[in-house]
């Protein structure tokens, strides 16, 4: 097992050279969000944005849109009907993988999706499938362990469970996973052919034949809803905006792993771990990310 270091994700940043324009960076489209979860689908676009990515798309409901659009004018609107328990109808999601073709785009999907997520991602990622990676993470890691998403992971995807969506993906307990924390995030990456993120004091990244990596950043003023949400946004954007310059699916959930931490433990400095909201952070991160630029 080997720490991640500063000095290494500071290598790790894709490049931004002042000959390049939006398309340099990829894009991400943002399946999130619900009528009873709309923060969720506001938080990871933001964290997809600040993450680097040269376009973000949203695709969810009206209330979920306009909501996002007001904090994150930013973020492109994919507007989708609303299905009987307030997610997105998985009708829509067709056209959306179809509209994405040849567009270089990260898959981000789960946050807030609700009971929906296993339909919806099954369309998203049926045959012919457009993304060149994806993010799953809540919902959508629900559903995998439920059996309801059934579809083919895409060949470069980054899953990023909790000890208890690990247990579930595993079919284990918590207890397990948290006893041998190197064992369990081996074993999903080699079960799900997969980058595994498994996320806790300590969080483990690894991928099928890789080191596992284990992030010394972060404290407790992570342990509310919505940290989450945005650390999956910004491992989003940071895999889109590197993918054309080299960058690997497991460099980017390394990267964006220790800088969610680092952003948090500035931020807790001024907010108290009680007190900071994960939003809090964002702030904190543009800050990290000058410094490293210098």
């Amino acid at each position: 097992m080997q720490d991640i270091t500063r000095e290494m994700v500071r290598g790790l940043l894709p490049e931004r050279r002042a000959e390049t324009n939006k398309g340099s960076f990829g894009s991400v489209l943002a399946v999130a969000g619900s009528m009873a979860y709309r923060g969720a689908a506001s938080l990871c676009v933001e964290g997809a944005l600040r993450g680097g990515a040269g376009l973000v798309y949203l695709a969810s409901v009206e209330p979920v849109l306009q909501l996002v659009l007001a904090r994150t004018p930013e973020c492109c609107a994919c507007g989708c009907r609303t299905d009987a328990g307030g997610g997105i109808h998985p009708q829509d999601t067709a056209a959306l993988r179809a509209w994405f073709t040849d567009k270089n785009t990260v898959l981000l999907a789960g946050p807030g999706l609700g009971e929906s997520a296993g339909n919806i991602c099954n369309v998203l990622l049926g045959k012919r499938q457009p993304w060149v990676a994806a993010v799953l993470d809540a919902d959508a890691l629900n559903a995998l362990a439920a059996g309801t998403l059934r579809a083919a992971l895409p060949e470069h995807t980054i899953l990023t469970p909790h000890p208890g969506e690990a247990a579930r993906l595993l079919d284990t307990t918590v207890q397990e996973i948290q006893a041998d924390r190197e064992g369990a995030v081996r074993q999903l990456a080699e079960e799900y052919n997969c980058v595994a993120v498994l996320k806790g004091n300590g969080t483990l990244i690894t991928a099928p034949g890789e080191p596992v990596w284990r992030n010394t950043t972060g404290n407790a003023g992570l342990a509310r809803g919505g940290s989450g949400d945005i650390l999956a946004g910004i491992m989003a954007g940071l895999l889109a905006s590197g993918w054309q310059q080299g960058r690997s699916a497991l460099q980017a959930a390394v990267s964006a792993v220790w800088l969610h931490g680092a952003a948090a433990d500035r931020c807790v400095k001024r907010r108290s771990s009680t007190a900071m909201l994960p939003q809090d952070i964002f702030a904190d991160l543009g800050i990290l990310l000058a410094e490293m630029d210098a």
